[in-house]
């Protein structure tokens, strides 16, 4: 290794290890995306938020994004899909899935397809939620 590819490898090394992580969450309802941006305010994180699969997918081509939560019930495109489709973009971005209560089975498949990290039932205990947002990042 010459000395130039020494200097780009420690340059790159230093900003990886000082870059903020991204986080995206996708839901249809402005209202769900404003609790969670307020419930990583102090987080440090670099958070995105998309009303829909499509903006969210828009959002995965633009940005390395780390962890990824989204709804399972939205309009056109539903979490399961969309994150059927983050897999095959980006797959080292983690998952979560947002659900009801009464959307088991669609969950169940959903996991299965989308290689979700985990799901998270609505609505959610924020202490929980954050623990689960701090251990997704960790993964990565």
């Amino acid at each position: 290794m010459g000395d130039l590819d020494f200097l780009n490898f420690d340059a790159q090394s230093k900003e990886d290890s000082n870059s903020m992580k991204k986080v995206l969450f996708v839901d249809d309802e402005k209202s769900i995306l404003v609790a969670l941006r307020r419930l990583c305010r102090n987080t440090g994180w670099d958070i995105y938020t998309a009303e829909s699969g499509d903006e969210g997918l828009a959002i995965i081509n633009e940005h390395a994004i780390d962890l990824v939560v989204s709804d399972m019930r939205m309009p056109k495109m539903n979490g399961a899909e969309f994150l059927e489709q983050v897999v095959e973009q980006s797959p080292s971005t983690v998952r979560i899935l947002l659900t009801g209560y009464s959307e088991v089975t669609a969950t169940l498949a959903a996991i299965d397809k989308g290689k979700i990290f985990c799901h998270c039932t609505k609505p959610w205990d924020n202490d929980e939620f954050r623990e689960i947002l701090n251990e997704a990042i960790a993964s990565r």
